[in-house]
């Protein structure tokens, strides 16, 4: 779901990885749900999702005016710090639930943009993910360690009344409309994955440059992007560029997008060539941190959900 396998292989995974053509009811809005504010989307693909912040337009001080006035080198080990601190405290929870925007380059073609709402759970990894934009209605449920090691689904739509089927989280069905399985779905993952990804980066001095503009807002919340390009296609192969939305208070990359290398020769505008070059978009709203998920959020029988 998240990175494609290639850059995977970076991250050593530490234990914890981590909707409508028709109405849906989420079992995710209830009033325990904690808002933090609405997704305010700039539909221009060059920084979709957020916006500058009025409310932060003051100058940065401190360890974020230094890193600004450093070098590109000290910037992305900033970014790097981070990343670390919010995957430190998100440790420390035990679940969350969130929104998951996400739209990737699967064999070729850029699918749709998806939207699901997730429960997700560190100890043991569980996740469960219900579709309100994509195919609506479709549940998916895996635990770690348990249904022998494969995850629980149904498709949407009409198909929803069909039975549930059990497949491996792998396997080419689990895979159809995404690029990295369900075991790698979450922040946690993805935080992990950008770490270890940025210390490859900075072991090999693959990247041109990295910019950071702290006065962004997303999901009504103050971000910092990092805008990072890469020298080459032969220094990285999978990356041109990336832009990534880091939260000012939980440190977690709320927003992330990835761009590939252009194969058309061209020279076109940078939106244009983003729009062209997308490869991978992921975005969590909706986040809180405070909620406790129990065995039974992750179990088919769960009388919110739609399991057959």
């Amino acid at each position: 779901m998240i990175f494609p396998k290639t850059v995977s292989k970076l991250l050593t995974r530490s234990g914890s990885p981590e909707t409508s053509a028709r109405t849906h009811t989420s079992p995710f809005l209830t009033g325990a749900q904690k808002t933090m504010g609405h997704l305010v989307r700039d539909e221009t693909l060059s920084d979709p999702g957020s916006i500058p912040s009025d409310d932060d337009a003051k100058e940065p001080d401190g360890e974020l005016a230094t890193a600004m006035a450093s070098s590109p080198e000290s910037k992305l080990r900033y970014k790097v710090a981070l990343l670390e601190r919010g995957r430190n405290a998100l440790r420390l929870v035990q679940s969350y639930t969130a929104q998951l925007r996400k739209q990737e380059v699967v064999r070729g073609e850029l699918l749709d943009e998806q939207v699901m709402s997730i429960k997700c759970r560190h100890h043991p990894f569980s996740i469960y993910l219900v579709w309100q934009v994509g195919d609506v209605g479709r549940e998916a449920i895996y635990v770690e360690g348990k249904n022998n090691g494969k995850l629980i689904a149904h498709d949407g739509g009409w198909k929803s009344r069909l039975p549930a089927f059990s497949m491996s989280t792998d396997g080419s069905l689990a895979l159809m409309d995404a690029r990295c399985p369900i075991t790698t779905a979450g922040l946690l993952s993805l935080t992990d994955t950008m770490i270890a990804i940025h210390l490859n980066d900075l072991k090999q001095s693959n990247f041109a440059s990295c910019e950071i503009d702290p006065h962004r807002r997303f999901d009504g919340r103050p971000c910092s992007m990092f805008t990072t390009k890469y020298k080459s296609a032969d220094d990285s192969p999978v990356y041109r560029k990336s832009v990534t939305l880091i939260d000012h208070e939980w440190n977690l990359p709320v927003q992330t997008r990835h761009f590939e290398w252009s194969t058309t020769g061209k020279t076109m505008p940078d939106t244009e060539l983003d729009r062209e070059t997308m490869i991978e978009s992921y975005s969590f709203t909706d986040i809180n941190l405070g909620c406790h998920l129990t065995d039974h959020d992750f179990e088919r029988t769960n009388q919110e959900y739609h399991f057959h």
